[in-house]
């Protein structure tokens, strides 16, 4: 059995949520890696050059941080915004939410800041495990969550076998027809966000998704059916 939690949290309380909000960035979490006693998140952030710099100063100056690095930064066609990938190893006391995640042998499957929550979909083994979360919860004091909903997975049954959202398949098909995974590329991601009535990050948003959970899916890897949003 998996379950399946949808969870909101405050940026006071989800110290990368507390870089990003105050500088007013974007940001979209592309996985968590637990390793011994450390966290590594993966996320990509969203904003000017300018500012996307001074996040990064902050972050390799915080001493809640053990190493920060940026791996990625993609350009955002007729923007002056920019997306950067980091890698950010924190101590782990310090990302105590994530922290009881793990300890309840939980996994963050996908993550968004929206103004000042940050909007997680959890997944854990069972029941019990979703009940000893919510008691590190009560017991570290975080009251500041909201939990919007709790599932089984098989419960989702109506989305069907695909690994895809309809949403990333509109934006898979969409892409693949004009052209944006030839090479040279024929499209950019803002033609097809337009031709979707959406905005470029949101197109880029649901086929970078969609890619991921379709190699997953043909490869038959673990977590082939995350980021389903």
């Amino acid at each position: 059995m998996t379950i399946l939690v949808d969870f909101g949290i405050s940026v006071d309380r989800f110290e990368l949520g507390g870089f990003v909000a105050d500088l007013a960035l974007e940001a979209e979490l592309e996985r968590i890696v637990p390793t011994g006693d450390r966290v590594i998140p993966y996320v990509w952030v969203t904003g000017e050059s300018a500012t996307l710099d001074s996040l990064t100063e902050s972050l390799e100056a915080s001493d809640k941080t053990r190493s920060v690095a940026v791996l990625d930064e993609l350009l955002i066609d007729g923007a002056e915004e920019r997306q950067r990938l980091y890698r950010v190893e924190w101590v782990t006391d310090e990302l105590d939410v994530v922290k009881g995640i793990v300890d309840a042998d939980g996994a963050v499957l996908e993550g968004k800041s929206t103004n000042d929550f940050w909007r997680l979909r959890l997944r854990f083994p069972d029941h019990q495990n979703v009940a000893e979360f919510y008691q590190y919860l009560a017991d570290n004091d975080i009251t500041e969550f909201r939990i919007d909903s709790i599932y089984e997975l098989e419960q989702r049954s109506d989305r069907g076998s695909k690994p895809w959202t309809p949403e990333q398949r509109e934006a898979l098909s969409a892409a693949a027809e004009r052209g944006y995974f030839d090479v040279p590329r024929d499209a950019s991601l803002t033609e097809i966000g337009a031709a979707l009535g959406i905005t470029q990050q949101a197109a880029s948003e649901r086929v970078r998704r969609g890619v991921r959970n379709v190699v997953h899916d043909a490869l038959d890897l673990p977590d082939a059916r995350r980021n389903r949003g």
